[in-house]
């Protein structure tokens, strides 16, 4: 049973949406994701598990209005149920306790980091978090930020995202970076911790159909080798994306 429990609306264009599917419940942790086709007039989208409540059978995702989705928030009702979902997807996120972990993305681009955040807290890290300007503009995330960081920084801009990684990584010393959010970004944050030796992982946003790595739309190149978001990430060695190669990708799908 693949169900909508619960819909808790944060604005016209954010929703966190509540499936029971005990399955996807017990099956999903950190870093995992699932597909979603809503109806036949949708495609098949990939979301984040943003949390989930083994007890309950219960996992959530968060729409938010990056996706364009926001006629689906509004048709969207409680027990309404979904014929085509699949999952939990991808790579689990590797959590352990790194001492202190810096935390940054960007508008749409941070919902993939939080079920992280969430983890690496539980495992006993200090999380500092940087919350760019529009993402604190929007409740649900900058509420799920909050609760999950010892330490929240704002910036105005990337710019200031690219200064405040810098400042941090030279004031605490942090036993890993994790990012996500506009390629060109992460690009700048990975080449600024390389010299560093920090390790810095990236979660990747790609397009993709099928998510079990038959289309090949979501591919990657890391280390040299071609890799698939769907089934070997999302999370990656930042230090070895081939973030042009990346860019270049994206910009077939605008």
């Amino acid at each position: 049973m693949n169900r909508i429990k619960e819909i808790i609306r944060h604005s016209e264009h954010t929703a966190e949406v509540v499936i029971e599917s005990p399955s996807i419940a017990r099956s999903a942790r950190a870093g995992h994701f699932v597909i979603i086709r809503f109806n036949t007039e949708c495609p098949r989208i990939p979301f984040t598990i943003v949390d989930t409540d083994i007890a309950a059978g219960t996992f959530t995702i968060i729409i938010h209005k990056g996706a364009k989705l926001t006629d689906l928030i509004n048709s969207l009702e409680v027990g309404y149920e979904l014929t085509d979902l699949l999952g939990p997807l991808g790579q689990a996120f590797e959590v352990k306790n790194y001492g202190t972990v810096l935390c940054c993305g960007d508008g749409v681009g941070f919902v993939p980091i939080l079920p992280v955040m969430r983890a690496l807290k539980e495992a006993g890290n200090k999380v500092i978090t940087i919350l760019s300007e529009f993402t604190a503009k929007t409740s649900c995330l900058r509420t799920n930020a909050e609760r999950y960081s010892d330490v929240i920084l704002h910036s105005d801009n990337e710019a200031d995202t690219l200064s405040l990684v810098r400042q941090e990584v030279e004031r605490s010393q942090p036993g890993l970076v994790v990012m996500t959010g506009p390629t060109h970004m992460m690009k700048s944050i990975a080449e600024s911790t390389r010299g560093k030796s920090i390790p810095t992982r990236c979660i990747l946003n790609m397009v993709m159909l099928d998510g079990v790595g038959l289309c090949g739309i979501c591919r990657v190149m890391v280390d040299g080798q071609r890799k698939l978001t769907c089934i070997d990430g999302p999370t990656f060695d930042a230090h070895k994306v081939d973030f042009d190669q990346l860019q270049n990708r994206q910009r077939h799908f605008v």
